[in-house]
């Protein structure tokens, strides 16, 4: 069974489906031809600066799966996908690897930087080329391969990234208690404002959304208080991607 991390950044240029739409897409994409099974998809904010081309919020993505497929063929698969979907003037690029088969420290450390610094397209390629990670530019520039990379260094660093897809979670609708929502999803708690621990029988309502945040190695959905006696609430993200 391969275990992979497949980074993406669309551009979002025009009328393409932006970056967290093509990333389900090719979840179930990837399903239906290479057996995969979805571990989650994750949204990384990256730096917000005009001096960086983007259209909506400069955001990448990155989709993990377990496959019975080898990387090689989860590549070209993904590849060929990507392909099909681009659109003219935008910049896609994608980047895959297998947690646990080098050492990327490296690029942990270059997805960190893209959330404070303008860097440069060529850094990404020489990096992507010296930790082995399999990448394509696919269409204009290029440059959404940079996006791609931060992407797979900030989720294989466990501690940033809000899932916008998640096994489990769009069966979460309406006032839950925090027991229900632990049971139903691979959601591994639920803390309020201040980062406190709710307790199973506490209530939120999710407001038919639920999407966790990627926190120290775990799944944590974050919600706010209410009035006394009412529901937690889920916390929505600042940043709506194209879904």
């Amino acid at each position: 069974m391969t275990r992979a991390l497949i980074g993406l950044d669309d551009t979002d240029h025009g009328d393409s489906i932006g970056t967290g739409a093509l990333a389900r897409e090719l979840g179930l994409y990837l399903e239906r031809l290479a057996g995969a099974v979805s571990l989650g998809i994750t949204r990384h904010q990256l730096l917000v600066d005009p001096r960086i081309p983007y259209t909506s919020h400069n955001s990448a993505a990155c989709l993990a799966v377990d496959s019975p497929a080898p990387l090689g063929q989860l590549e070209e698969l993904t590849r060929g996908f990507v392909t099909t979907l681009l659109h003219l003037g935008a910049d896609p690029g994608l980047c895959l690897l297998e947690p646990g088969a080098g050492d990327y420290r490296e690029l942990g450390d270059f997805g960190r930087r893209a959330q404070t610094t303008v860097l440069a397209h060529e850094e990404a390629r020489e990096l992507c080329r010296r930790a082995g990670l399999r990448h394509h530019e696919l269409g204009g520039s290029g440059l959404g391969v940079l996006g791609a990379a931060a992407a797979c260094g900030l989720r294989l660093g466990g501690d940033d990234g809000r899932f916008i897809s998640l096994p489990g979670t769009r069966e979460l609708d309406g006032v839950l208690s925090v027991g229900e929502i632990l049971r139903l999803s691979p959601i591994e708690r639920v803390v309020d404002e201040e980062a406190r621990v709710l307790d199973a029988g506490e209530r939120v309502d999710t407001c038919g959304w639920v999407r966790p945040d990627l926190v120290a190695g775990a799944i944590v959905l974050r919600t706010r208080r209410t009035g006394p006696g009412e529901p937690y609430l889920v916390e929505r993200d600042k940043h709506r991607d194209k879904h």
